[in-house]
């Protein structure tokens, strides 16, 4: 279990750099440009209730998946949190990928799809849906959407729901390094 009462959101306007302080000196920076999230001012705030109850269901939702790093697992709870309280609006940019074979029959927060960019598949998580559009985090690594595109680990991007594709056996036996179990 997580400490996540003693949790603080920070933000120095200086750097530019949302945190999240996990503990005393122990800081969890924001993978997002400031360009990617809402304007912010110095801030050192402590997790809500709400904050708390968020991180702890995506986690929960990743990790009952059994085929994600426990330090993923982590890193994409803290990040979906950054995003989700703290991101723009986005544009949706489902031309990117391709039309799913297999789309997933329900969509949650936390469930793990596979997109396919025709130049790569990978893994994503849903951080949110609101019928009409999904977001997703990459889990993977580097995901080359483009000749002149690629998202990064735990970048989020809004697609509609026909381009997801729903995880498969080949999936789950996977042997991606960035998110098998140890």
């Amino acid at each position: 279990m997580h400490e996540i009462a003693q949790w603080h959101w920070v933000y120095d306007p200086d750097q530019q750099q949302l945190q999240i302080e996990l503990e005393q000196g122990m800081f969890h920076p924001a993978p997002y440009k400031s360009s990617r999230l809402v304007p912010l001012h110095a801030m050192r705030a402590a997790f809500s209730t709400d904050d708390a109850e968020q991180f702890q269901s995506f986690y929960d939702a990743i990790e009952s998946s059994g085929i994600v790093a426990a330090q993923t697992i982590l890193e994409a709870s803290l990040n979906y949190l950054i995003f989700s309280r703290y991101g723009r609006p986005q544009m949706p940019q489902s031309w990117y990928f391709q039309t799913a074979e297999h789309a997933p029959s329900s969509l949650e927060v936390g469930q793990l799809v596979s997109l396919n960019s025709g130049m790569a598949e990978s893994i994503c998580a849903i951080t949110s849906t609101d019928g009409e559009f999904v977001e997703c985090m990459v889990l993977g690594g580097d995901f080359p959407l483009s000749d002149i595109k690629t998202l990064r680990q735990f970048d989020v991007i809004k697609v509609m729901p026909n381009r997801l594709q729903a995880l498969h056996e080949s999936h789950e036996n996977s042997t991606d390094s960035h998110l098998k179990q140890a």
